[in-house]
């Protein structure tokens, strides 16, 4: 049995991961990492709040096998690029390298369709910047990188929802590389992936149904 560290559990693909790291026979704890308490209870979950940007919060020490990253912000929560960029790259980096110096096996990363440090798209170019230091200080790295994450959100985000409206509309035409992507499906290809013997270091977004299945 493993122990399980999970940092953004109160979004949407994070929720799904939680439940399923919870109600599973292979994992004897679970960790979660966030600012606020979340609404859920259980005697295999423990909750651990505080400022994750800061150097003093990763001086915890805990023991676990695995962590998920599912954390992150957008332009409209978060418009100043600087702490934008604190968020989706800086949170990751800093668990990456916790992971590492506490000996975990294995991290897996929800980024982005498109990641590439050198993108002129800044969303695409943090995340593509994440996604090389994940690797470069942490454990082995499993990155998933959805196209549109389809899902019921508790926070309403307007422009998000319209797009996610048109996608389940047109996800049928669309090339299968770029079709949305639901979240319970994302969640439970990190679950997959983090107990697999062997695991890819990149999924995309067309393989990521397939490795819910598996």
């Amino acid at each position: 049995m493993k122990k399980a560290v999970i940092l953004g559990a109160s979004g949407l693909v994070g929720s799904f991961l939680l439940e399923d790291l919870i109600v599973s026979a292979e994992i004897e704890k679970v960790y979660a990492l966030g600012r606020r308490p979340l609404n859920n209870e259980s005697p295999k979950l423990e909750q651990i709040t505080g400022d994750l940007m800061s150097e003093d919060f990763w001086e915890l020490s805990l023991d676990a096998d695995l962590i998920f990253i599912c954390i992150g912000t957008t332009k409209a929560k978060t418009p100043d690029e600087s702490w934008y960029f604190k968020i989706d790259h800086g949170i990751p980096v800093s668990a990456a390298k916790w992971a590492k110096a506490k000996g975990l096996k294995r991290l897996l990363v929800v980024s982005a369709l498109g990641a590439k440090s050198q993108s002129s798209n800044f969303y695409l170019s943090t995340k593509g910047k994440m996604e090389e230091d994940v690797r470069k200080f942490g454990p082995e790295t499993v990155v998933l990188r959805p196209s549109m994450i389809m899902g019921s959100r508790q926070e309403t985000r307007p422009l998000e929802a319209i797009a996610m409206f048109i996608f389940r509309i047109l996800n049928p035409l669309i090339p299968r590389k770029y079709r949305g992507v639901k979240a319970r499906d994302i969640a439970r290809a990190m679950y997959n992936l983090s107990l697999a013997e062997t695991a890819p270091e990149l999924v995309l977004s067309k393989d990521i149904p397939k490795k819910a299945k598996a």
